[in-house]
């Protein structure tokens, strides 16, 4: 019998919410499934790296990948500038990978778009890169280099689809 209004419910059970039944807040409901995200995530990250090792520069009948020695505007060495481009798509990759087994986890899409977004940049800045070798010598830019931004944009794409799922709470 449930006690009067305006009277304190019995020691020991929990007062009920205002407007909501008995017995405490509903339990959440499950997690979204993010998986199309996840696969985004991942896909792009595993691009990023096969992209380091296709040709950057090309010409003169030879080309160089991400793991070669590239000079600057000025006249800056860059020795293998696709490991940076290694380290954001694995961790990038690592988060696309919690995203798929754990569903959707809100903290890991962001941080899954933080570093979708800082490894879009160092792709732009990698075309930079292979652009000033490439200017020169007698070569132009390649598949590899191009596909440096193109890749974490495919990730931030999956973070964010995977940020935009909403839990669907029941109705009553």
């Amino acid at each position: 019998m449930p006690a009067a209004p305006g009277v304190p419910p019995p020691y020991g059970q929990t007062p009920p919410a205002y407007g909501g039944p008995a017995g405490g807040p509903a339990p959440k409901p499950p997690r979204p499934d993010v998986q199309l995200g996840a696969i985004l995530v991942i896909v792009g990250s595993l691009i990023s790296i096969i992209a380091v090792f296709l040709p950057w520069v090309s010409g003169g009948g030879e080309s160089q990948n991400g793991t070669g020695v590239f000079l600057g505007s000025d006249f800056t060495l860059y020795d293998n500038p696709g490991a940076g481009v290694i380290v954001f798509a694995v961790i990038t990759g690592g988060l696309g990978i919690a995203l798929f087994f754990a569903g959707r986890v809100l903290a890991v899409a962001i941080i899954a778009i933080v570093a979708a977004a800082i490894a879009f940049f160092v792709g732009i800045g990698m075309v930079s890169i292979a652009s000033d070798t490439a200017d020169f010598g007698d070569g132009s830019l390649a598949f590899g280099a191009v596909l440096q931004p193109i890749a974490p944009l495919i990730t931030l794409a999956g973070a964010i689809v995977a940020t935009s799922k909403r839990r669907r709470w029941p109705t009553a």
